[in-house]
């Protein structure tokens, strides 16, 4: 039986910069689709407000694309990064570590997409809808939204939506690897609560709705982390 031939620290680190090449080069190359689909994005984002932007000075409409592109690109080549680092980390794993490390992935894409969506189509228009209310904006007080600064209110609300829905994934790894037990986790389940509408408070913007609305699926998710892990018979 022929054995795969071990790696060298040397062979390991050009594989890794092999990688990392690919990984930038989709960034790069999808970056400028991401360019071209500017405008049929910007549809997308201007639905949630449906209000007039202004620029407010001549490179702004400029810069503002750019860097959107880039961050079309950047979350475009997520699955290109994911593949990559399955094809890096497997040929070292075992097989019952190559499931959990498969699972612990695409649960991660999975739940990073959710966060996303959910986001989008529940919590920003109501967040929206009450950061723009008329107790806000008397009579006689008018709105002047900046364009770039709406765009980067609109990707830093989904993204953290997207980051903060990663709990169940990072609370089964630290039980997996031990550096959790399932025993702390339901002990200072009520402090938890606690820190999910903290945390809440600094991803989303200052309006409450928003803010619950982020703080209950952390908490749901954490019990669901709970659950699995029970399920699991991690963190013993």
């Amino acid at each position: 039986m022929n054995k795969t031939k071990e790696m060298t620290f040397w062979e390991h680190v050009y594989e890794l910069r092999r990688r990392t090449l690919i990984v930038i080069s989709f960034v790069f190359i999808l970056s400028i689709v991401g360019y071209f689909i500017y405008p049929y994005l910007f549809n997308i984002i201007y639905n949630v407000i449906k209000e007039n932007l202004y620029a407010r000075n001549i490179s702004e409409g400029f810069l503002t694309r750019i860097k959107t592109s880039i961050l079309i690109g950047f979350f475009f080549s997520i699955p290109v990064l994911i593949f990559q680092i399955i094809l890096f980390v497997f040929p070292a794993l075992k097989k019952n570590e190559k499931i959990f490390f498969l699972l612990t992935v695409f649960s991660s894409f999975a739940l990073f997409v959710l966060g996303l969506f959910f986001s989008y189509k529940t919590v920003l228009p109501i967040s929206i809808k009450f950061l723009t209310s008329k107790p806000f904006f008397p009579e006689n007080v008018n709105r002047l939204l900046s364009y770039n600064e709406f765009i980067k209110f609109f990707f830093t609300f989904l993204i953290g939506f997207g980051i903060s829905f990663q709990f169940p994934v990072i609370i089964i790894f630290l039980l997996k690897i031990g550096l959790l037990k399932m025993n702390f986790l339901t002990k200072n389940y009520k402090y938890f609560i606690i820190a999910c509408f903290v945390l809440s408070a600094i991803l989303t913007p200052p309006d409450v709705a928003s803010q619950i609305m982020l703080a209950l699926p952390m908490i749901l998710l954490y019990t669901l982390s709970i659950i699995i892990g029970k399920m699991l018979g991690l963190g013993k």
